[in-house]
């Protein structure tokens, strides 16, 4: 990619070694956003990374630098396995190696920010001369304890990939304590307890919102709803796939005519799932989707199904609430602070409750009452548009 001309504001450096393959994961959306706010704003950008964060800066036509940290696009890996977590950590070394060793091109009056709070992103903005050091964080990792005991919902049996989770994000929160002139973002406030504990000062943290596309706007009416239910996502143990699928069954019983929509990398999968189920013939799975047709297939739905056991503070939840889709959930302790009551929860993992409101909210919407639709829709699109939480991520960067 050809360099940029320097411009008014600096340079300004995205590390971000944690992008791999061609479809963009809910984090590389948001510092993709976060780099078109820095552009607007008038900094050079400047991309450590590899051949898919290269791919996807060609496609998305930002203007910037990139310095390359790996040899070829690894492919498809399966990092539930512990083969692929081995090969996937080795990866992640050898990208830290490579952008250690071309660090000087970081120079002291210099911006570097970070995009998650994994180490191969995080210690290179540590180790850099740049002037003003940034990171977010994204979810909170569970305690050592939580870990432990499993007594979070996300801790799998074997229990390794939340100790990693756990370790990677406390030594890169520690270490980033001890930076000077540094700012930290954090997507969730119900983090910011933790911050202080951990020694921030309140004036070097501040909140970030996960961001959402607020242009497509929710329908008037009843009609044209195609689908009583929608999701979006990948497989993954945090997610409740077991749930969700148990409650599609469900609903295919009770509801006449019942017809819900799946979007995401997930067919092969949860086919079985669902043939298994009895499902196949009313459940359709279009896929990865592009971005037009994943908002017009949340206009024709009336319902989103959140059965997660855990999240930090899903922008796809947002994206449901703006485009006039109710929210059936869980009780996640993360939720209320971030959607203030728009969501309709039921207790945590009690599958029987989900299923019940999930079928109440849809026989109530398909005789057209508002009482089950998502309220105070204005408040939240002006919190939490992209235009907003850009003007939030460049308060923080010119700061000295």
């Amino acid at each position: 990619m050809s360099n940029p001309s320097e411009s008014k504001k600096g340079r300004l450096h995205f590390v971000a070694n944690c992008m791999y393959g061609t479809h963009l994961a809910g984090g590389d959306v948001h510092f993709f956003e976060m780099a078109r706010a820095a552009v607007a704003d008038g900094w050079t950008l400047h991309f450590f990374g590899g051949h898919a964060l290269q791919h996807h800066l060609r496609k998305e036509g930002i203007p910037a630098e990139i310095t390359l940290t790996d040899a070829a696009m690894l492919p498809p890996i399966n990092a539930e396995s512990l083969g692929g977590q081995l090969r996937l950590l080795w990866d992640y070394f050898k990208r830290l190696c490579v952008t250690l060793h071309l660090l000087w091109k970081i120079q002291p009056e210099d911006v570097a920010y970070a995009v998650t709070d994994y180490w191969f992103d995080v210690w290179p903005v540590l180790f850099s001369q740049a002037r003003r050091k940034l990171m977010i964080w994204h979810m909170q990792a569970p305690t050592l304890m939580q870990v432990l005991r499993r007594s979070r919902a996300d801790v799998d049996a074997k229990r390794l990939a939340s100790l990693y989770f756990w370790a990677s994000q406390n030594i890169s929160l520690g270490l980033f304590r001890f930076c000077r002139n540094k700012h930290l973002y954090y997507i969730n406030p119900v983090m910011l307890p933790e911050l202080l504990r951990l020694g921030f000062e309140r004036q070097e943290v501040s909140h970030l919102s996960f961001g959402v596309d607020i242009s497509h706007g929710a329908p008037e009416t009843n009609v044209g709803k195609k689908y009583d239910v929608v999701w979006i996502g990948r497989i993954h143990r945090q997610k409740g796939i077991e749930d969700l699928v148990a409650t599609l069954s469900h609903l295919a019983k009770v509801l006449p005519g019942f017809r819900a929509v799946i979007m995401g990398k997930v067919r092969e999968e949860l086919q079985p799932q669902l043939a298994a189920a009895s499902l196949i013939e009313c459940v359709d799975l279009p896929g990865f989707v592009a971005d037009d047709q994943k908002w017009q297939l949340f206009h024709q739905s009336r319902v989103f199904l959140m059965p997660s056991r855990f999240e930090g503070a899903p922008r796809v939840i947002g994206e449901a609430l703006v485009s006039g889709v109710s929210v059936v959930a869980y009780a996640v302790d993360n939720y209320e602070p971030v959607y203030a009551g728009r969501l309709l929860t039921v207790p945590c993992f009690d599958l029987e409750a989900f299923k019940s409101k999930a079928e109440e909210t849809i026989r109530a919407l398909r005789e057209g009452s508002k009482e089950y639709g998502p309220t105070r829709l204005e408040e939240f699109r002006r919190a939490n548009s992209w235009m907003a939480t850009r003007e939030r991520f460049l308060m923080a960067i010119d700061r000295r």
